[in-house]
């Protein structure tokens, strides 16, 4: 019997993160945007992780102002960010009332639901995300890394989702960054977290890394999985989601409704082809079944991200090397799931194991603290040979919540650096220092993001575009409108 299987769309966060660097802008965004909310997604991804991080750095755009704009104009669909527990979207882990203060901001600027995770599944590091985002009324989607190892199990992750449910979790969301997962795994995993969690809804977010994820989204569904994470298939595919078009259309045929407007989805997908060759982007293109994803588990931007840089070096012939390296690191560091931050500690450091060809010969700050406690538990032992080069005389290990560990620093911050204006403002300067911050404020006093609202439209584009051709003296266009029919002609 065919049930309703709601779509998340992750176009406008995970999409673009996967396949442009993480580099959609506002202007690119928002003349979508009330196009996008008529669509019948059951939510829009939009914030979080690199997204907020890029957009402050390199896009020079406020996520505070992203966020406000887009709930400007999507009305009826609510807006998802997803957050990295004590982490927020950055590497750093901040105090509780930094934590608390962001998840109140967010809510009040028009994030309705929230995804929380912690890159070890080490559930005590989201407790303050998950209790601050009930207190303030958003859903709260409890997200687990899936991974590949021999503590990973279907047991494994039906304890932590229970946890989750327990903290106050509304859904569970099993997220498969580097699409590990298989049709077989999904099948077995599926069930088994639902004698866990009982009715609780269950989400399935799985990269096409592999080749394996629109199968295992499908498989999903026949296994009792109640929500698909997907992309446009102009942004879908490649180190991306699944399709939305190809997933919605599979699950008709199997009888299946999503509530998706197929029509509309249409459109959506010509704006974002139409982006793709306005802006010179990328398009996402399927890939074939690569056995070497299984074993270094990395996500595809982090490896086109290793490559650039090793090509920097002169060192990208050794790529695969590194990549067997991290496979040995990740093992040493207690089969730690391969998300940022602790990947980026297991990369860095494969890359020093490998350039100075000696394991552990140096050991960054970032993976000695980790292996001190500092950013949670990490699901199995560390190996002793990493211990024993990376811990110093005098070295204290640790144990608790992350957040306990640093002190509370928001009265702090005001004191040394303000006043500001509004509590966006003020987090900001919790997360970036003045270097970063002045030119995105000087960048934000001018921004006028409001004549991107209607900034679309497809016949004038296409006119705009054609009139360019010297070479085109005539153009002729007919069809129909509202029933009506349509003849345009323009002679230069």
């Amino acid at each position: 019997m065919g049930r309703h299987i709601p779509i998340v769309d992750e176009t406008l966060r995970d999409g673009h993160q996967c396949l442009w660097s993480t580099r959609m802008t506002n202007e690119m965004m928002l003349p979508i945007a009330q196009r996008m909310d008529r669509i019948g997604f059951d939510s829009i991804d939009l914030i979080g992780g690199a997204v907020w991080d890029v957009s402050v750095r390199f896009l020079k755009e406020d996520p505070w102002e992203r966020i406000r704009h887009m709930r400007k104009l999507i009305t009826r669909t609510p807006l998802n960010a997803i957050v990295r527990g004590q982490s927020l979207w950055t590497f750093e882990v901040f105090p509780n009332d930094v934590v608390e203060l962001a998840i109140e901001r967010l809510q009040a600027n028009g994030i309705a639901q929230i995804a929380v995770y912690d890159q070890f599944n080490d559930l005590q590091n989201v407790e303050v995300c998950v209790a601050a985002s009930k207190r303030v009324g958003m859903m709260v989607m409890g997200t687990l890394v899936f991974s590949w190892s021999p503590v990973h199990s279907d047991a494994y992750y039906a304890d932590k989702a229970a946890q989750f449910v327990r903290m106050g979790a509304d859904e569970i969301n099993l997220k498969d960054p580097s699409g590990m997962l298989s049709v077989e795994r999904i099948g077995t995993i599926i069930p088994a977290l639902r004698k866990a969690i009982g009715p609780v809804p269950i989400n399935i977010h799985s990269h096409c890394m592999t080749g394996r994820a629109p199968e295992v989204l499908l498989a999903a569904v026949e296994a009792g999985a109640d929500k698909l994470h997907t992309a446009i298939s102009p942004l879908a595919h490649g180190a991306s989601h699944p399709p939305a078009e190809w997933i919605h259309d599979r699950l008709v045929e199997r009888g299946h409704i999503t509530g998706l407007d197929r029509e509309a989805l249409e459109d959506m997908a010509g704006y974002f082809r139409y982006m793709c060759y306005r802006w010179n982007k990328p398009r996402g293109e399927p890939v074939d079944f690569d056995a070497r994803v299984l074993e270094h588990q990395m996500p595809g931007g982090m490896i086109s991200n290793l490559r650039n840089q090793l090509r920097e070096v002169g060192i990208e012939d050794r790529l695969d090397e590194i990549l067997r390296e991290t496979s040995r690191v990740r093992k040493d560091m207690g089969y730690v799931p391969v998300v940022s931050p602790t990947a980026q500690f297991m990369v860095t450091q494969a890359v020093l194991n490998v350039i100075q060809g000696e394991r552990y010969k140096t050991v960054p700050d970032e993976l000695r603290k980790y292996c001190l406690g500092y950013y949670g538990k990490p699901p199995a032992a560390i190996a002793p040979e990493l211990l024993e080069r990376a811990v110093r005389k005098g070295d204290k290990f640790v144990s608790g919540r992350a957040g306990d560990l640093v002190a509370p620093s928001l009265e702090r911050i005001r004191k040394t650096r303000g006043p500001f204006k509004t509590d966006e403002d003020l987090l900001n300067a919790v997360f970036y220092g003045d270097e970063i911050l002045k030119p995105l404020f000087a960048a934000r006093a001018q921004a006028n993001y409001t004549r991107f609202y209607q900034a679309y439209n497809p016949l004038r584009e296409l006119l705009s575009q054609v009139t360019r051709h010297r070479h085109i003296g005539y153009i002729g266009l007919r069809g129909q409108v509202g029933g009506e029919d349509l003849k345009i002609e323009m002679t230069k």
